[in-house]
């Protein structure tokens, strides 16, 4: 016990751990040495970018509100690692589309239902609960419907929504 402590406060004063926080915008990963610590409500919500997508979603489904917190990185660059949160308002449909990465998601809160094939069906999606994950491979066709809920993805971009049409 006493040898733990003292191998702790050595580290400590050696400058193994630093306090600092990191800014909750989007960061880097090419900075070496660098942590990010974000709470909650320092994320800044706002609407999901239209350029993520590779036009407007097929006619005839209820998008909702769907907003985007970005943690870390920049989605759209390619191979930068990235990791953002959606929040969609309960009833959106998020339609039958594909990314050309593979995308990981992790259910924070809520309900998120999830389906796959080419052909959107709400009874066929299966609901995954908080702390829930999901891999989906690249090119994998799926699609959703949020159930008040907030998820996170990570992946390495570019992040882009292909829809089947």
């Amino acid at each position: 016990m006493q040898r733990t402590i003292v191998i702790t406060v050595a580290l400590l004063g050696t400058g193994s751990w630093s306090g600092a926080v990191q800014s909750p915008t989007p960061q880097s990963s090419g900075v070496t040495g660098a942590h990010i610590l974000v709470a909650p409500e320092a994320l800044k919500w706002q609407s999901l970018p239209p350029t993520w997508a590779d036009g407007p979603p097929p006619p005839g489904f209820a998008m909702g509100q769907t907003e985007v917190a970005i943690i870390q990185g920049d989605p759209t660059k390619e191979g930068e690692p990235y990791v953002f949160r959606l929040r969609s308002s309960p009833g959106t449909q998020l339609p039958p589309h594909w990314h050309s990465t593979d995308e990981h998601v992790t259910v924070l809160s809520g309900t998120w239902c999830v389906g796959m094939g080419d052909k959107f069906d709400a009874n066929a999606c299966r609901d995954m609960g908080a702390g829930s994950y999901i891999f989906l491979p690249k090119g994998m066709r799926h699609f959703a419907v949020a159930k008040g809920d907030v998820v996170q993805a990570h992946g390495i971009g570019p992040f882009k929504i292909h829809w089947v049409r």
